[in-house]
C-alpha cells in the first residue's frame, strides 16, 4: 500500500512541476512578443489612425499600457493638434482608461485595442487607469 502511494506522490509531483514549466515558458513567450511589438507601434499608429478618421495636422504618439500596472511613458510635452493613441499590451483582462479632466468618457479596453485622442487646447492633462492607483500619464501640451 505505501509503495503504491508513493508512486502517485511521484506522478503528482511530476505533473505539478511540468505545469509550472509550461506556464513559464508561456509568460517567457509573451514577454518576448511585447518586446517585437515594440518596433511595430508605427504601423500600429498608422491602424489606429485609419480608424479613427482624421487626426490633425500634429504628430502621433503611442502610449503604451503594460500588463504589469505602468503606462510607457508616464509623462509627455507635446503641441496642440498632436494625437496620443493609448494601446492595451495586457495579455488577458481590460483596462478603463479615464481621463481625469473630462476630455472623453471612460474607455474600456480589452487586450490589444487601442483608442486615440487629438489635443486641441493647451494645458496639463492626466489619465488614468481605474483600479490601478500607479497606472497614470501627464500629458503638457503646448
Amino acid at each position: 500500500m505505501e509503495k503504491r502511494m508513493k508512486k502517485w506522490l511521484l506522478f503528482i509531483t511530476i505533473i505539478m512541476l511540468a505545469g509550472v514549466l509550461v506556464s513559464g515558458c508561456t509568460d517567457n513567450a509573451e514577454d518576448a512578443g511585447m518586446e517585437g511589438e515594440q518596433g511595430e507601434e508605427t504601423d500600429s499608429m498608422e491602424e489606429m489612425e485609419e480608424d479613427s478618421g482624421s487626426v490633425g495636422e500634429g504628430q502621433d504618439y503611442a502610449i503604451r499600457m503594460e500588463y504589469y500596472g505602468a503606462m510607457k511613458p508616464s509623462e509627455i510635452e507635446i503641441n496642440r493638434g498632436d494625437t496620443l493613441a493609448w494601446r492595451n499590451y495586457k495579455p488577458q483582462g481590460t483596462y478603463t482608461l479615464l481621463s481625469d479632466d473630462g476630455l472623453f468618457e471612460d474607455q474600456e479596453m480589452d487586450s490589444n485595442d487601442a483608442f486615440s485622442y487629438t489635443f486641441t487646447e493647451s494645458g496639463t492633462y492626466t489619465f488614468s487607469v481605474k483600479d490601478v492607483p500607479d497606472m497614470t500619464l501627464t500629458v503638457t501640451v503646448k
